[in-house]
């Protein structure tokens, strides 16, 4: 049963790894030992490379690389030239710590490679190059074997982890298009089109679920912080919503057919208008289909905000809905105009998210002219990722200054215990003491329960480990066979990142012994390893206990309930914005909107991590298909805050405090209350009784509204799994309303 899974688990992109780590490790210590330099430090770059290679698209990975290599060795070189005065290195320690940890608030690459940065700091506070000379010697074989696996990895043997997921969701707009586009057609009686309806419903349900499971099984490094993770998430949660108005689009064309509250003219136009809009909605999910399937040769720019396929199925046809609806139609007419404006922002935002996935940028907001590049320029949240330091970065900043905030903690703890592992390096006074602050380094996490889990899968794997290296050490004959060796377990270690922890530590402990022993057949080195990360784990708990420990209910249920608070402040603040003068508008941005912006902001960062924290857990015996599901529905929940709260800052650049607009904010301001505290409204929609000009405001007034039932729905998904809303307290809530 184990082995199955472990199989299971082991997709070829794992293997893929391993095998392209072999590769640049083995060729990088042929290059040093035909040079006579120790192989340590061209190891490590090669391994801090491969290690933040989560796939997706060139400039995303490059960026992220680079990141760690040229920040490691930046570390490397600072930590080589620390003075040996304990109080100066402890201080210097402490401030590096400090700033490279809470770094990670910037940007996804300071996010992924932040702790591998500091990981080579100590590595150069502990080593035994402390000239000059010696470090930029050590960096630039740090520097050398990283450039080495980024060009394997990018140009000669390139995986994508989340391939996979990618086709399969693929395969969901690829059958909605084949479907959709017969709809209007009429072939058929009514039962034998009512039973293959149906039929293709309960196929395009098992579609989605595969491809949802294919998500969530997908190992990929801090998936909720990875653009291509988010946006399949995104385009699944949109196939859902295409799926629900595909089949009412199916008893729409049944109620025309059968000519039920309208006149043959109505119901003429009426079908001449759905069957136009099955044409249209068919080939815009099919141009999603065929972008994802393959890579597109514009790297996905047709989808951008000027992009062909977004003039083609976005732009022109809303042009065609505004002109259509100005004429005052029928009401038979009004409700097909009604789920083409419907589905127009579903493919928007679907759109969007394909072209995320191939560039790795992130269109943050809606652009509107004349206002969105000065609201850029302030940073004020209408904005886009630009790569190594995010556009918004001040915000990210100011919202996290705060103890409030789990990344300022964390940072702060990880500060302390850096400071006290460089002492007791200091008193034990081994050689390879650096193994002592990186075990703690990397085994602190922001909340206990995951530093406790992977305390006891890094001193398991690291201790059985330990005693394959003495092993190892004891018969090896040569540096031919060590090379061999190292070379096998790091493709080992490397193909179970991702996958389990405890036996990526097993591989990883004698690869690395191997490769550092002073003398040959010294079999007592392993013990030092052991040691120190028997001491590293100590610390590392013994602070996460001591210094603000978190409780359980400030995990994922939690945080995703005060996400769903912090977007409903926000919205009860936009009103009472609104209610303020003119001419202290200024001032009230700054007292009413600007605070409750950043708490969204560190609302939404907190729950990231959270799922960041429960998609990494280890699934061995645990991937039931609900499991899997609540795994999905939590990073759904936390995609869409962020995404509410972007769209409710974009309100407030282009809005306008008419009574309607008021009324419907407070709504969707008490439908994000009830998901906060459980109590699920379901409100409907406003459809709209007459003609409405649909202006840049009302269209992202149906934004929020559809991301809060969007949100809803994922809270009521999750269920009694998370904590975000009780299975019984949501029946009642139904049962209300």
């Amino acid at each position: 049963m184990i082995a199955a899974e472990i199989r299971a688990r082991w997709q070829g992109v794992q293997w893929q790894r391993g095998a392209r780590a072999a590769i640049a490790v083995g060729s990088a210590m042929v290059v040093c030992h035909g040079f006579g330099v120790p192989p340590g430090a061209a190891a490590l770059g090669v391994f801090n490379t491969m290690l933040v290679d989560n796939g997706g698209p060139y400039k995303t990975r490059l960026t992220t690389m680079a990141t760690a290599l040229i920040g490691g060795a930046a570390a490397l070189v600072l930590g080589s030239m620390v003075p040996q005065e304990l109080g100066i290195a402890v201080a210097v320690t402490a401030v590096v710590s400090f700033v490279v940890i809470f770094s990670r608030v910037l940007s996804q690459p300071l996010a992924s490679s932040s702790v591998l940065i500091l990981v080579v700091y100590f590595a150069g506070v502990g080593g035994t190059q402390h000239t000059l000379h010696g470090a930029l010697l050590s960096a630039a074989m740090v520097l050398g074997g990283g450039v080495w696996a980024g060009v394997l990895s990018l140009a000669l043997w390139p995986v994508d982890p989340f391939r996979p997921a990618r086709l399969s969701v693929a395969v969901c707009y690829g059958s909605m298009a084949g479907f959709t586009i017969g709809l209007a057609a009429g072939s058929g009686d009514d039962e034998s089109v009512g039973r293959a309806a149906f039929e293709w419903q309960r196929g395009q349900r098992a579609r989605m679920e595969q491809a949802g499971a294919a998500l969530a099984a997908t190992a990929a490094r801090v998936p909720s912080r990875t653009i291509r993770a988010r946006n399949l998430t995104v385009l699944l949660e949109t196939a859902d919503l295409l799926l629900a108005r595909t089949m009412r689009l199916t008893e729409l064309v049944d109620l025309v057919e059968r000519g039920v509250g309208a006149s043959q003219e109505e119901g003429a136009a009426a079908m001449a208008r759905l069957e136009g809009m099955t044409a249209w909605l068919a080939g815009a999910e099919q141009a999603i289909h065929a972008g994802l399937e393959a890579r597109p040769a514009d790297a996905g720019a047709s989808f951008g905000r000027e992009g062909s396929s977004r003039v083609q199925y976005v732009d022109r046809r809303r042009e065609e809905v505004r002109q259509a609806e100005e004429q005052r139609p029928e009401s038979l007419l009004r409700h097909v105009l009604a789920e083409e404006r419907d589905a127009l922002l579903e493919l928007e935002v679907a759109f969007d998210a394909v072209r995320a996935i191939w560039t790795g940028t992130e269109v943050k907001g809606v652009r509107v002219e004349g206002l969105a590049t000065a609201r850029e320029r302030a940073g004020d949240g209408v904005r886009w990722d630009l790569g190594w330091i995010d556009a918004g970065w001040r915000d990210a900043v100011e919202a996290n200054w705060t103890m409030q905030s789990a990344m300022l903690r964390h940072s702060l703890r990880v500060t302390v215990v850096a400071a006290v592992d460089v002492v007791v390096m200091r008193l034990i006074h081994v050689n390879h003491g650096f193994w002592l602050p990186m075990t703690s380094i990397i085994l602190l996490q922001p909340y206990s329960a995951g530093t406790a889990r992977k305390s006891l899968q890094r001193v398991t794997g690291t201790v059985l480990g330990g005693f394959l290296a003495a092993l190892l050490a004891e018969v090896m004959p040569g540096q031919l066979s060590m090379i061999l060796v190292v070379t096998l377990l790091t493709s080992l270690t490397l193909a179970t990142f991702a996958v389990d922890y405890a036996l990526y530590c097993f591989f990883l402990t004698p690869a690395f012994v191997l490769l550092s022993l002073p003398h040959a057949h010294d079999w007592r080195y392993a013990g030092i390893r052991i040691g120190t990360t028997l001491v590293g784990a100590t610390v590392a708990l013994a602070a996460m206990r001591l210094l603000w420990p978190e409780r359980a209910e400030e995990e994922l249920g939690g945080l995703l309930r005060r996400g769903a608070a912090a977007d409903g402040a926000y919205l009860r603040a936009m009103l009472r914005f609104w209610e303020t003068a003119p001419r202290q508008r200024l001032a009230a941005e700054r007292q009413i909107l600007a605070p409750a912006r950043r708490a969204c902001g560190l609302a939404s960062n907190d729950a990231e991590e959270a799922v960041d924290r429960v998609m990494q857990e280890p699934q061995f015996g645990r991937l039931a298909a609900d499991k899997l599901r609540l795994r999905n529905e939590a990073l759904s929940f936390a995609t869409y805050l962020r995404r509410l709260t972007q769209s409710i800052t974009t309100l407030a650049v282009v809005g306008h405090e008419t009574p309607r607009m008021q009324a419907r904010l407070a709504r969707v301001a008490e439908r994000m209350e009830g998901v906060a505290t459980g109590n699920i409204l379901h409100v409907a929609e406003e459809e709209a009784t007459g003609p409405v000009l649909v202006t840049v405001a009302e269209e992202q007034m149906r934004r929020i509204e559809r991301q809060a039932g969007i949100l809803e729905k994922t809270a009521q998904g999750l269920g009694g799994g998370s904590g975000v809303v009780a299975t019984d307290e949501a029946d009642e809530s139904k049962a209300e309303t």
